[in-house]
């Protein structure tokens, strides 16, 4: 539908313009807007603006921000990030046990041609990545902590792996500088096993999430 909720048609012109979203948003934010559509689903889905900037601030930012976070402490301690799934902190067991349930989710949904799910799967993972663990992690990053930069590395590898088929552009530029190799798409699919595998912890440690964003949503409210 377009944006007035007209079926989308030429003559009304009640879509936004293509080009000018590739030049203000970029063609990522276009192509997510439309894979984590409800049309996917066989439902009816409006090409807003809106819906554009929207895929924009749930995923493709907070997955730059990440990349941007480790870049700024690793280059101020001098540091560089390496894949390690060999630490024993426990914020750091969970988003690597998180990142292979990520992948397991994502390579079903991908085999079932479910690219709605997928989508939705990687929002909720970035939501834990951003406002999880890297807020309860910043002391560690700021104090140059070689097992947190090492986690974030690893967990950023797979994961621009994991999006690469829904964020063609914007996982290319993040791989290339968090790797140094020559394009994420020229990878294999990430191998699960290769991740620490913690479901018991993932649950608990999402249960004390819920908990917590329950807790700030009363005080919000009082």
């Amino acid at each position: 539908l377009g944006d007035d909720g007209q079926k989308m048609s030429k003559s009304l012109r009640n879509y936004p313009d293509p080009w000018n979203v590739f030049e203000t948003y970029g063609a990522d934010a276009m192509r997510w807007s439309l894979l984590s559509a409800a049309v996917l689903r066989g439902g009816d889905s409006p090409v807003s603006e809106s819906g554009i900037r929207e895929s924009i601030r749930q995923v493709i930012l907070p997955l730059w921000n990440s990349w941007y976070f480790l870049t700024l402490y690793a280059n101020a301690e001098n540091k560089t990030g390496v894949f390690d799934t060999s630490s024993t902190n426990v914020i750091d067991r969970y988003v690597l046990a998180k990142t292979r349930a990520l992948v397991d989710s994502v390579t079903a949904d991908m085999d079932s041609y479910d690219l709605y799910l997928a989508c939705s799967d990687v929002r909720t993972f970035l939501d834990a990545l951003t406002n999880w663990y890297i807020r309860r992690s910043r002391d560690r990053f700021w104090a140059g902590d070689q097992e947190a930069l090492n986690t974030l590395h690893t967990v950023l590898s797979v994961v621009c792996t994991v999006v690469a088929p829904l964020l063609p552009l914007t996982s290319e530029a993040i791989f290339q500088g968090l790797t140094g190799e020559r394009s994420v798409h020229l990878q294999d699919w990430p191998d699960a096993s290769l991740l620490p595998s913690d479901p018991a912890l993932v649950d608990v440690m999402d249960r004390v999430r819920d908990v917590c964003s329950a807790t700030l949503s009363v005080r919000k409210a009082h």
